[in-house]
């Protein structure tokens, strides 16, 4: 039989998952004959199939009212917390045993002291209203960080890089249609590189059609938008590419990333000549040169 002092039961300030908790942890840290034992808060959620977060959150609520006491020791999986009732009355001598059970170090999440994880509460909570992240994050973080035990020297730092995984995780890049419609290439810049296209398998039996025609349409549209240069310019480069003045040069350009990369060098060969000679300033007429002679 156990039994259960009355304070423990007459609280007006319980839950329900509270008053649940008490009998359970009774029947597990206070038998008959033994000295008092502790219980951990997985064996209790799993007892009584509730979620493990609401579990851990009533006992941290209970250890707040002065009814349980949590307790950090070192075991073989890493320091872990358990739980059992609270004193009435508490020798010194216990008090110190008790001291010399737990294993301390402020650099491990579980040995955190309550006003260093306040101030983590109260940063967590600044951050998340800041860059407009649920508040609830940071129990996720707790949690995860109370199962680890892990060990950090700015607790503040590890939950803000938490955040920013958050962040980066639900950052869905949201565009509207006439933003994703001037992304994309134009007809005309489709259609030149499909010329483009056409005209290397016309001179190489053994070119495979690229299998993304838009990749190198977006090469063309990177000349137009960054480049300056007109849809004009570009067929003008391709005619002279593949004509007998250019085919010094067309190994060069085997792809629309290419044609890019060498299109200042080809429009330069482009406007130096016309109809195959070298082109005259504007405004001079060749046979007035000739009559000058």
């Amino acid at each position: 039989m156990i039994t259960i002092p009355a304070s423990l039961i007459s609280r007006e300030d319980l839950s329900i998952l509270e008053r649940a908790l008490i009998p359970l942890i009774a029947h597990y840290t206070q038998q008959w004959g033994d000295k008092p034992r502790d219980i951990d808060a997985s064996t209790l959620a799993q007892t009584l199939r509730h979620n493990p977060k609401e579990v851990v959150e009533a006992l941290d609520l209970l250890v707040k009212k002065g009814l349980l006491k949590m307790i950090r020791r070192k075991t073989a999986q890493g320091v872990m917390i358990y739980y059992t009732f609270a004193p009435i009355e508490t020798s010194m001598t216990a008090m110190l045993s008790l001291g010399e059970s737990q294993y301390s170090d402020s650099n491990y999440y579980l040995n955190l002291t309550n006003d260093a994880f306040e101030a983590l509460h109260v940063f967590a909570f600044e951050l998340c209203d800041r860059e407009g992240l649920r508040r609830d994050l940071f129990d996720d973080f707790n949690l995860y960080q109370r199962s680890k035990n892990n060990r950090s020297f700015d607790w503040c730092a590890e939950f803000e890089r938490w955040a920013r995984k958050e962040i980066s995780t639900n950052s869905i890049p949201i565009a509207s249609q006439l933003a994703l419609n001037e992304s994309k290439p134009s007809t005309e810049e489709f259609e030149m590189a499909q010329y483009f296209i056409r005209h290397l398998s016309s001179i190489d039996p053994q070119f495979e059609e690229p299998f993304d025609v838009m990749s190198w349409a977006a090469q063309i549209k990177l000349l137009i938008d960054t480049g300056g240069y007109t849809i004009l310019d570009v067929k003008s480069v391709i005619d002279w590419l593949f004509s007998a003045k250019g085919d010094w040069f067309r190994p060069n350009v085997p792809d629309a990333i290419h044609l890019r990369k060498h299109f200042k060098r080809l429009i330069a060969h482009t406007r130096s000549f016309r109809d195959g000679k070298p082109r005259l300033p504007d405004g001079i007429d060749l046979f007035d040169l000739y009559e000058q002679m």
